[in-house]
């Protein structure tokens, strides 16, 4: 019983303590992580006095003793810790902009560490003449990265948020990669003990190994994270136990992968928390997901807290051991360590740039990515791991622990503590010629507004006149100067200022739809990511960057493409019915959002910014309102009704919230009892789940109805029309797709079933409408196509192939005279037109 009570004492003078360093890092801007290695390695110090020299401190004794006997081993640090701080790592990242920088996050998480383990290992190895093998493991171990501080520095400077996603997806995957690549220089080193161990059979069968173990962790990990998204909304409101089963989740995909099925438990860690924050949005009421992200945040504080704790006090024994190689050891891993990075950011990275792979980072931005690279908590556990691994000789594991942890230290306390001089040599903590212009604007608004409202509450005042001791004229009154010349703004560059405000209120009107349950939580995250691109590409590129991303985002996304491919080749409709229905919820909200927008721009943006500015930014927001009602209206004549439909459920959702709200507030006032106010939360429940499915969308592909449409095919009986149905295929174009293009081959034409297309040649340009059929003149005449053809909207296509083609018009002598009619129309068209011109 009294060490149960030392262990308390222990655990509550560690919380006490590491809780005290959050206000005093945040006053001296440093990161939490350097106070804490220096707290556990004063608490190892200490400790070790206290216990050896028998002095007697009463309650504080005590929890030194308790904490000398709750050290934990270092075998545990890997499954107790690590899991954890991964899956917090991947559940808070955002999936859908992290696969926009998947290339820049590929670069800086696996070739990045590839390049890391090769410097150290190759320069370790060349200041210290340390086994190869053995200075490779230590390249694994310290390539791994906190991205904290880098994250926090672009949050401050208001860097593109595209760098903080880079930094965190970064720090997530070159983890399972490090983690990965330290199993594999481990099991080289552990096969060195074993009969044979030595031959290259050995090394090429741990190569085959880590790709197993990998793969193996990536599919173990979906697998297990998939069937927790299954069981986590049909566990009713229980935040408690939807924590439970990820925790479970957590720890499951770490153990069943090490320890059964023999594949890496990290990879498998971190798979599973990217796909419970790919669809766990999705899954679960907006609240759940809150909470659970709170939980998760809480636990990796806690995880984060004690591995550098006892990390440090574990580190204070081993330091003791210091000599001069390891000095070498250090200085060597830096070098390396930083040259490695340099070269991928400096040398790498602008490659990508070059390619289009990803947007250009600014070059202060790269110092920090580089200088910033502090090592961390999942460091120091390889590091306790290898020393704790008795297979190894001694000599290799004291080398690893004390070169590893002293290079986490020196990043900690030379790196972190240098990152705001390095801010203040680029001059990054500095405002902005723009920042400082806004700034003196936004000050000279708010004296003026406040002067304003002073003078209104002083008429109001109802006082005798010689107790009025301010003159009402000149209450609140300041004299503003006029900015400097150097300060003054031109157009274009408050035009900038202006779309990013508008960006930013875009996300925030989003965000409100999204809590006032009218917009779902998959939306939410798609609506919220565009607005984020759309600043970040403004902010770098200004209204260039505005036309780029407007460009972007009317382009059909990867995965309508992919639902086009499955209709198209296998006739698989439900992707692509998904994606529409998507198409025409997203067109509503930001019909709607724009609208506001428009008000808030007139509102806000004129005295800001100026009313030229304010024009521009308007006639911007008209012409994007144009496109989206355009493209609305488009698929609203496609799909008639449905927009009605997805309208009614979005007014259902947001009744049912403040339906819910008002019946809180009666409870709360004591007007309604607790059985009456449960009996209408089940009744809003039931109606809730009546809604949470979005009404269905018929494609209304039918082959029989689609045909029927078409005038050429009127006359047909109803044997007919089944006998053409089989030679024909129906095909969905996307706005803006040119389904037919100039001087390609003629295989096949197309009647419009449902839409408009455009035919543009070299030297005409004519419309075509439902009923119409085009593409016909190459197959007539056997040359290539002499047009492109461009779909106006969503067309419904009749798709007949070259040979159908053939079969259709020896089968219908009619259909064959009336197609070579029209192909001898248009092409007697055209030539004149030609002539003409």
């Amino acid at each position: 019983m009294t060490e149960t009570f030392y262990a308390l004492l222990a655990i509550a003078m560690v919380l006490l303590v590491v809780s005290l360093l959050v206000p005093v890092a945040e006053r001296f801007r440093l990161p939490h992580t350097v106070l804490l290695a220096i707290a556990g390695m004063t608490l190892g110090f200490v400790g070790s006095w206290v216990v050896t020299s028998g002095v007697q401190f009463g309650a504080l004794g005590d929890a030194f003793v308790g904490l000398d006997n709750l050290e934990v081993g270092a075998d545990m640090f890997l499954p107790l810790f690590l899991p954890p701080l991964l899956f917090t790592a991947g559940l808070t990242i955002e999936v859908r902009r992290l696969m926009d920088e998947i290339s820049a996050v590929l670069l800086m998480a696996i070739v990045a560490v590839v390049v890391c383990i090769a410097f150290v290992g190759g320069v370790v190895h060349v200041a210290t003449g340390v086994d190869l093998v053995v200075c490779l493991l230590l390249g694994a171990i310290v390539s791994t990265t906190d991205p904290a501080a880098v994250i926090g520095i672009f949050r401050d400077v208001g860097a593109p948020k595209r760098l903080s996603i880079l930094a965190e997806g970064e720090s997530l995957l070159n983890d399972a990669v490090a983690i990965a690549a330290f199993g594999l220089f481990m099991g080289m080193l552990v096969s060195r003990t074993m009969p044979g161990g030595e031959g290259a059979e050995s090394a090429g069968h741990a190569v085959q190994e880590f790709l197993r173990e990998f793969l193996g962790g990536l599919l173990l990990g979906f697998i297990l994270a998939r069937a927790a998204m299954f069981m986590l909304p049909r566990l009713g409101e229980s935040d408690a136990a939807i924590a439970s089963v990820t925790v479970a989740l957590t720890y499951l995909s770490f153990v069943l992968a090490d320890r059964y099925i023999h594949v890496s438990g990290v990879v498998s860690v971190v798979m599973a928390a990217l796909t419970v924050a790919a669809y766990g949005p999705t899954h679960l009421h907006p609240h759940q997901w809150t909470s659970l992200r709170r939980l998760w945040a809480q636990l990796e504080f806690w995880a984060n807290c004690l591995i550098f704790v006892l990390a440090s006090m574990l580190a204070a024994n081993v330091l003791l051991k210091i000599t001069w190689l390891y000095a070498f050891a250090v200085v060597a891993v830096a070098v390396g360590a930083f040259s490695a990075r340099a070269l991928v950011v400096f040398g790498m990275l602008p490659l990508l740039e070059k390619g289009k792979l990803v947007q250009p980072v600014d070059q202060r931005y790269k110092v920090i990515l580089v200088w910033g690279g502090l090592r961390g908590a999942v460091t120091i556990v390889l590091a306790m791991v290898a020393s704790g691994n008795e297979r190894l000789p001694d000599s290799t594991r004291d080398f690893i622990a004390l070169a590893a942890t002293l290079f986490v230290l020196f990043t900690l306390f030379v790196n972190a503590t240098t990152l705001g001089l390095v801010m203040h040599l680029l001059g990054l903590d500095k405002l902005s010629r723009l920042e400082l212009a806004l700034r003196d604007r936004v000050l000279a608004l708010s004296r003026a507004n406040v002067q304003t409202h002073l003078q209104e509450v002083m008429r109001r005042r109802t006082v005798a006149n010689d107790e009025l001791t301010v003159d009402p004229a000149s209450a609140g009154s300041a004299d503003i100067e006029a900015p400097p010349a150097e300060l003054a703004l031109s157009l274009e560059e408050r035009v900038r200022v202006g779309m990013m405000t508008l960006g930013t209120r875009e996300r925030e009107l989003y965000l409100e739809q999204f809590e006032q349950q009218i917009l779902s939580r998959r939306m939410v995250a798609v609506l919220m990511a565009d607005a984020d691109r759309l600043i970040d590409r403004v902010r770098d590129k200004g209204m260039t960057g505005y036309g780029e991303w407007l460009r972007d985002i009317s382009r059909p996304n990867p995965l309508l493409r992919v639902a086009l491919w499955l209709h198209r080749r296998l006739g698989i409709e439900g992707p692509l019915t998904q994606r529409l229905a998507d198409r025409f919820e997203i067109l509503m909200v930001i019909q709607s959002v724009l609208t506001e927008l428009a008000a808030f721009n007139q509102r806000s943006i004129a005295d800001l910014l100026g009313a030229d500015a304010e024009a521009v930014l308007a006639e911007v927001i008209e012409k994007r309102e144009d496109v989206v009602d355009s493209a609305l209206r488009a698929l609203s004549l496609q799909y008639p009704g449905y927009a009605e439909s997805i309208r009614a459920r979005q007014y259902e959702r947001a009744s049912i919230r403040f339906e819910s709200m008002e019946y809180t507030r009666r409870l709360r006032e004591g007007i309604i009892s607790r059985e009456v106010f449960d009996d209408l939360r089940r009744r809003l429940a039931h109606r809730r789940s009546a809604i949470s499915k979005r009404p269905p969308l018929d494609l209304g592909l039918e082959l029989a109805k689609m045909i029927e449409q078409v005038p050429i095919f009127v006359s047909l009986d109803r044997e007919a029309v089944i006998g053409v149905g089989k030679r024909l295929r129906a095909v969905v174009a996307v706005p803006g797709e040119k389904f037919i293009r100039r001087g390609g081959p003629s295989d096949s034409m197309y009647f419009i079933a449902a839409g408009e297309v455009t035919v543009r040649g070299p030297a005409f340009e004519v419309g075509l409408k439902e009923g119409d059929f085009v593409g016909e003149m190459g197959l007539v005449s056997d040359r290539p196509r002499s047009a492109d053809v461009i779909s106006n909207g969503y067309c419904h296509l009749l798709k007949l192939s070259r040979n159908d083609f053939r079969a259709l018009l020896n089968d219908r002598p009619a259909v064959r005279a009336e197609i070579e009619a029209v192909a001898a129309r248009r092409n007697a068209e055209n030539e004149g037109k030609a002539a003409a011109s």
